[in-house]
């Protein structure tokens, strides 16, 4: 009885820590699939063939407790400050924290991650925090970084003012220095 008790709670165990392990992809092959397949996220992620010259791309399609994508390019010293100039100026962004019933659906609009400056992206067709789209830029990287987030399940992010860079730091990957 005990074993079988014993490997009852080993094998939930288990369970748990491979339901709490994410996967992710890398393929810059893959990007469009990878769009394709998080809800929503066609409306706000570039296609590949309408973003200014940049030197590199790298790609992170992350499959967690929802699905997110991080899209970020590297820019030569010419051509990052015209290349952000052009893309942050198209978009419009959220100028205030978003509550409902006194709970942070988006607890921050622009913060600080890792040397990013991030943004979250004001769109109408967005269900925040369900599914909503971010900036961010590096000047010290020369980097454009596109995220975009869904997770049916989410109906908040919380009251804490540093949770934005919580919630980037586990539901988004970025390239380890």
């Amino acid at each position: 009885m005990i074993k079988r008790t014993m490997l009852i709670n080993i094998f939930v165990i288990v369970v748990f820590l491979l339901a709490a392990c994410g996967k992710v992809f890398t393929n810059v092959n893959d990007y469009s699939d990878y769009v394709d397949s998080i809800d929503g996220a066609d409306s706000f992620m570039p296609s590949l063939n309408e973003l200014p010259e940049y030197l590199s791309i790298e790609v992170y399609y992350y499959e967690h407790l929802g699905q997110s994508i991080n899209l970020l390019l590297t820019f030569s010293d010419e051509n990052y400050e015209s290349a952000k100039e052009a893309v942050f100026n198209s978009i419009d962004f959220l100028e205030q924290p978003l509550m409902q019933d006194d709970f942070y659906l988006i607890p921050e609009v622009e913060f600080e991650y890792i040397g990013y400056i991030i943004k979250v992206v004001d769109n109408v067709n967005f269900k925040y925090p369900e599914q909503f789209g971010m900036l961010g830029y590096s000047d010290e990287k020369l980097q454009i970084s596109f995220m975009f987030f869904y997770d049916d399940s989410l109906n908040q992010i919380s009251n804490s003012k540093d949770r934005m860079i919580r919630f980037v730091e586990s539901e988004f990957k970025f390239p380890e220095d």
